[in-house]
């Protein structure tokens, strides 16, 4: 299944919707035609932990039989990530350990989209907690890259990635707090939208994030266009996405800022997406970006201020027995482990990353408070930012939580985090016409703003994916 570009041989969710509102296709008949790709693909892609067929097609029917075809939705086969709550459906969060949490109603975002038509076909897989780069869990398995299953689909809402890119879903909705949306889109070749920590309702979303990173986690779409994640968006949002009073605008090229890429084709892509804003309406503006080195280096003390208590207590289960990190080393090293590599490396860098005192997290918190009332005011309304998504492609299984996970500042992660530690809303675009000659797999670009700068920032996605496809 290697090397397959499916997010260019399927009609996106926009064209499929159009083609069930002029009576073409039914939603029975998209619904079907997706159940079945997945059927097909599941296997080698593991993207999903549960899959709905017979409600599904039962919804379908019913939406052929009586529903509104001028539902926004109407009729689009689409999967949410395990995170979210369902009725009647348990959130194990890929652990093993942890007790797993029994919903009676859904998540705000997931009756936002059944409300609209959605026809939700399946649950995505996540790695362990949602904390790392790679769905990988003891739980429910490995999710593989649908373009290349030796290599990664990335976290943590890697399943939904993988099903869109597969052709299986229409659409995803993920969340994000250091890129979980992103990084799977920019490692299976489709869209990712993160909007701002506003954006979207969390509620019946985990984790309940209620620290100082609670401003990083967003939550959006996963889709095969732009266009898509325009139109699922203002679904699921409170504050729907209206074309630009006027076109162009702010081009912030930023200036002493860590960033790496391992791949020619990712700057090549980036100097295309950059050149086209700049034919259409957009003029240059050079700005310092000095802080995001020493920012970076940051971002695991309040991760960990905020996650790490709460971690050990979802793992002590059944209550009185203590998670022991010395325990799990041994039962690692002996084949029989109980959870996830990637969930133990930041249990492994905690003592030495999380921070001793709370006049020290407080500290820290204050620096991330000032580069965010200050980049967001940079940006303004019409101010973007285009960088690469991420500086590599999809890596081979084992590899990303290694790279990602090291100490110092690495600047192949530099741009998609900053969108979180700043609250910034960032689509990330695959490049198709620039895919790396030796893999196959296409860079990705994303466009970042300011809230409240939406529109212009799908105004340059659109111009950004018409030159990178």
């Amino acid at each position: 299944m290697g090397q397959n570009n499916f997010n260019l041989s399927n009609p996106d969710a926009t064209s499929l919707l159009s083609a069930m509102r002029l009576g073409t296709l039914s939603a029975e008949q998209v619904v079907r035609q997706h159940l079945e790709r997945l059927a097909r693909t599941q296997g080698k892609i593991n993207g999903a932990t549960h899959i709905f067929t017979e409600q599904a097609l039962a919804e379908a029917r019913e939406l052929d039989r009586h529903g509104n075809k001028d539902l926004p939705l109407f009729g689009l086969p689409c999967s949410v990530k395990e995170t979210f709550c369902m009725a009647g459906q348990d959130v194990t969060a890929g652990s093993m350990r942890m007790q797993p949490e029994h919903h009676l109603q859904d998540a705000e975002v997931v009756r936002r989209l059944r409300q609209a038509g959605a026809v939700i076909i399946a649950r995505s897989n996540i790695p362990e907690f949602a904390m790392t780069g790679e769905s990988t869990n003891l739980r429910f398995g490995r999710t593989n890259n649908p373009l290349d299953v030796d290599r990664v689909a990335g976290g943590s809402s890697g399943g939904e990635g993988a099903l869109v890119g597969s052709g299986a879903s229409a659409f995803g909705v993920g969340s994000d707090i250091l890129g979980s949306i992103r990084i799977p889109a920019a490692f299976c070749g489709v869209v990712g939208f993160k909007p701002h920590s506003g954006g979207v309702d969390k509620t019946g979303t985990w984790p309940v994030v209620t620290g100082n990173t609670r401003t990083w986690l967003g939550i959006g779409p996963l889709t095969r266009s732009v266009r898509d994640a325009q139109l699922v968006y203002n679904v699921i949002t409170d504050h729907p996405v209206a074309e630009p009073a006027r076109t162009g605008g702010r081009l912030i090229t930023p200036h002493g800022f860590p960033l790496r890429v391992q791949q020619g084709c990712i700057s090549d892509a980036l100097s295309a997406a950059r050149t086209a804003l700049l034919e259409q309406s957009f003029t240059e503006e050079r700005r310092a970006f000095t802080d995001i080195g020493s920012l970076y280096l940051k971002i695991p003390k309040l991760i960990l201020d905020d996650f790490h208590h709460q971690w050990l207590d979802m793992l002590s289960h059944p209550p009185g027995r203590r998670f022991s990190l010395l325990n799990e080393l041994v039962a690692q090293l002996r084949g029989k482990p109980t959870i996830d590599r990637g969930l133990l490396m930041w249990l492994l860098i905690a003592p030495f990353m999380k921070p001793r005192s709370r006049k020290q997290v407080q500290a820290v918190a204050r620096q991330f408070d000032e580069a965010r009332a200050h980049y967001q005011s940079l940006l303004g309304e019409d101010g973007i930012l285009v960088l690469p998504t991420l500086g590599l492609l999809a890596p081979r299984h084992g590899e990303m939580n290694r790279l990602s996970l090291k100490p110092g500042i690495n600047g192949l992660f530099t741009g998609h985090t900053m969108g979180n530690y700043l609250d910034l809303p960032s689509i990330a675009i695959p490049a198709w016409k620039f895919r790396d000659p030796a893999t196959g797999l296409p860079p990705s670009i994303s466009v970042l703003c300011a809230p409240g700068a939406e529109a212009k920032l799908f105004e340059a996605a659109k111009c950004i994916e018409s030159v990178l496809n």
